[in-house]
This record gives C-alpha cells, structure tokens and sequence, in this order.
C-alpha cells in the first residue's frame, strides 16, 4: 500500500476541540508580543491623538492583510516543509534576486529596532527616576540624553541576558501573559470611557488620509511635525501593526520547532506531492484530507495572534482619541510614553502604577522575543540564499553573530548624535519605509507565484484565499509605494 506524504495530524486539529486550541497559540504569539511596545503602546496611541478616528483604518486593513500574507506563508511551510524564502529563489530572473530583495531590509532594520525600543523605554524609567533635568553635558551628549542612553544600555543587556536563558516555550508563555493584561487593563478604560460608534465606525471603514490638524503646528511639536507629512505617519502605522517582513521570516521558521504538517520534518518536492494525491494514488484522499488538517494548525495561530494585535490596537487608538485628542496632547518628541499614562489614572490616580509596570513589562517583553525572532530570521535568511545547508554548528554560530549584531548595532544608534542617527521616529520611519508595507505586498505576490508552481492543484490555495492574497498584495504595495514617495519628497 502506498504510503502518505503527511503525519497523522493530532486530535485536536481534526475535530477542532476548543479545549485544545492553546495548543496551536504558538510562534504567533511571539510576534504579537513584539508588536505591543511600538505598536499598540506608542504608534496606535498617537494615531488617535493626532487624527482621532480618522486612521483606525490603517491599523484594521493593515492587520488584516498581514494576517492573510503570514498564513499563505506558514500554509506553504507546512505542506511542503519548506521555508518560502527558498521556494522563491526560484522566481524568474537572477538567481536569488527575491529573497535578497526581502532579506536583505530586514536585517539592515534589525539594529534599528534595538535601538529604538530600549531608547523608548530608557527614557521612560529616566523620567519615573525623578532625576532633574540639567542643561549640562557629559562629553558630547547633553545630560539628560546621556543619562537615558545610560538607561537604554542597561535595558539591552538584561534583555538579552533574559533571551540567553529562556527558551521558547518559557517565551511563549509569557508572551500571552503579557497580551492578556494589557488587553483587559486597555479594554476596561475603554469600556469606562465610551465611545463615539458613528465616528468609530467611519474611521474604521473609510481610508483616507487627512491633513495635520491646527494643534500639531504649536511651538511644542514644530520641531518633530515641520518636515513630517500625514503619509509619513500612514508609514509607520501600517507597519507598526503586526510587525513586518524582518519579523514575518522569523516567526514562519519557529514552527519548525512546532513539527506542523512537514515543517521541520523534511522538505517534499513538487513531484512527490503530486504523486501524492493523484488520483491513481489509494492515498490520495487522505493525503489531501491531512493537508488541510494540518493547514488548520498556522490558521489558528496566524487568526487568533493577529486578533488580538489588531484588537489592542484598536483599542490604544481608541484610547487616544478619547483621551489625547481632545486635550491636543500627542506622544512625541521623544516622550512616546508617558503621555498615555492618563489612559488610566482618568479612572483613578493609583493606577498609574499599573500602566507603569505594564509598560515596562511590554517593552521588556517586545524586546525579549526580538532576540528569538531575529535570530531565527538571520539564519533562514542564510540558509535561504547560500548554496550549501547549514550545519548544527553553523546555526550556532549564526546566532550567536546576530545577537552580537543586533546589541552592538542598537547601542551604536543609541550613543550615536541624533544628528547623525535621528530620533526615535526617524528612525521608525525609515524603518518602516526599507522593510515594511511595500515588502509584504510583494510577499504576497510571490506566494501566489510559489503556491501554484511548487504544489499540485489539489493542495493549493482556494481561490477565495488567493483573491483575498492578491487584495492585500495590491492595497500593501500601494499604501506602501506611496509612504516611500512621501519619504523622499520629505527627504529632498
């Protein structure tokens, strides 16, 4: 009797038991937890002060489409058993040319986002310390700037001393620790607030892209909005929201580690799946019948993980509207924090203690997960492009070099000029522009090119998940493109 492509797929995934659903929470959750410090705490927030409304869109569409670009990836790994930063090597043209194209950015922006996060939350602690303000300097920084980048340096090194000694498991956990408090202690002030539905409602289904409002161009935020435009600020939101492709080749390796369908198992070529569920196969049907049990398995981790990102979110941006807009208050000039801590001291004065911790405990998380997902996005970037597979040893090796490079370059940021390094939000923008909307557009353009060339028709997608695949790869390049032509008329 021939035998089948596929393990047998456990229980859980073939009658989909509630009860067993936090099995299939996994690597999602990962990069949900990323996602919160920049995301949620800071950029949603200061969405919602600055336009209200008027921009939720960005952050619904945006974790929609991601969510349809991250499960058609994950689909293909776990059917196939191959990671498709190697299945598009073999897209016409140049050999490589596309993984290049995607890897390449995303690990350029790798030390940005360990600088940017720390720096966040080493000016938050500065300013929780009571320390005074001094118009003084220590060598060539000024001391304030001096004393948080103290602060940034501390945060790195415990972070990655947390990284060193936990594993993914430990990570997993207290990932969705960290997302379940945040989601209650942000829904109950929302709760407590209200809302107004109709706006709510239009700002979440209308795109479009207002002008600044009067506020912005105050003496406080004339420094920071005097060369920034609206779609500048579109271009962080989109790619705040779910994180992007730096953090996307990452997580889809980590379910090697979860043995979903092939992944981690073997890689099946294209000729041995189809042999699999051809119809003179006696296997056939229960090949494909355990195809699709075990692309449930990345479905319920991709759904469940990237509603909870978009949902809190949501709510952040809620919580600036309700909050900061209407006292013309915005997150900005390198105080991205401590603005939103009236999201719940409007409902008593002793809970600036919990939002306290529960920033800290966000941002420490955001940055605890990014050693793991950086390090698995290097090295699956390398395996991808270089001829020869890697051995135990040099994964090693790998690792170890992008942690090296992921601390040493964001302390670098850290302690370079902001003249020369930018601020905070320069540097999220740019990071934005190089690795994030334009690059998971073209991610989902590719995968409808590697679904139909690498499986046979049975085990492909359904056309409404490749309609749905071409809507997200057209509306992300397109938000995308235009965010890079805003950047450099603004540049010029």
């Amino acid at each position: 009797m021939a035998e089948t492509v596929y393990p047998e797929p456990p229980q859980a995934l073939r009658t989909l038991s509630p009860r067993y659903l936090a099995r299939y929470i996994g690597p999602g959750v990962i990069i949900a937890s990323v996602t919160i410090g920049s995301g949620e705490l800071v950029v949603a927030s200061r969405s919602g002060a600055i336009f209200g409304y008027s921009l939720l869109w960005c952050f619904l569409y945006a974790g929609i489409f991601k969510a349809i670009q991250v499960y058609t990836a994950t689909r293909h790994f776990a059917l196939t058993g191959e990671h498709p930063l190697v299945g598009w090597s073999g897209l016409p043209g140049p050999r490589c040319w596309f993984p290049l194209l995607i890897a390449v950015p995303a690990v350029a922006v790798m030390p940005i986002a360990f600088s940017l996060i720390p720096e966040m939350l080493g000016g938050f602690i500065h300013r929780l310390s009571g320390m005074a303000a001094s118009d003084g300097a220590v060598g060539p920084w000024a001391a304030i700037e001096f004393r948080i980048n103290t602060w940034t340096t501390l945060v790195l090194c415990v972070c990655l001393a947390l990284a060193l000694s936990s594993s993914q498991t430990m990570l997993e956990r207290v990932s969705m620790v960290l997302l379940g408090i945040i989601v209650v202690c942000v829904a109950c002030s929302v709760a407590v607030l209200g809302l107004d539905w109709s706006a709510l409602l239009t700002g979440l289904s209308v795109p479009r892209v207002p002008d600044f409002p009067d506020f912005v161009h105050s003496s406080e935020y004339t420094e920071e909005f005097s060369k920034r435009t609206p779609w500048l600020e579109v271009s962080i939101y989109l790619t705040a929201v779910g994180g992007g492709t730096y953090d996307y080749i990452g997580y889809i390796g980590m379910l090697r580690s979860r043995g979903w369908g092939l992944a981690g198992r073997r890689v099946a070529s294209r000729a041995e799946l189809a042999a699999a569920v051809a119809p003179g196969n006696p296997q056939s049907d229960r090949n494909i019948e355990r195809a699709i049990q075990w692309s449930r398995a990345p479905l319920l981790d991709t759904s469940i993980s990237f509603f909870f990102v978009i949902l809190v979110t949501l709510l952040f941006g809620i919580l600036g509207t309700r909050v900061l807009n209407s006292a013309a208050v915005i997150p900005a000039n390198n105080d991205l924090l401590n603005e939103q801590e009236i999201f719940l001291t409007v409902l008593h004065p002793h809970l600036r203690w919990v939002y306290r911790t529960g920033v800290f405990l966000a941002l420490m998380g955001t940055l605890y997960g990014a050693f793991e997902v950086y390090q698995q996005t290097f090295t699956e970037s390398v395996a991808a492009i270089m001829p020869r597979p890697l051995t135990p040893k040099h994964v090693v090796r790998l690792r170890r070099g992008v942690i090296a490079y992921c601390l040493l370059g964001g302390l670098v940021m850290v302690w370079l000029p902001v003249s020369i390094a930018g601020t905070i939000l320069e540097r999220m923008t740019f990071g934005s522009i190089i690795s994030g909307a334009t690059s998971c557009g073209l991610w989902c353009f590719a995968m409808l090119w590697l679904d139909r060339v690498r499986l046979p028709a049975p085990l492909r997608m359904s056309v409404r998940l490749r309609t749905l695949t071409w809507v997200a790869g057209v509306a992300m390049t397109f938000l995308g493109l235009q965010t890079i032509v805003a950047w450099f008329e603004g540049s010029s």
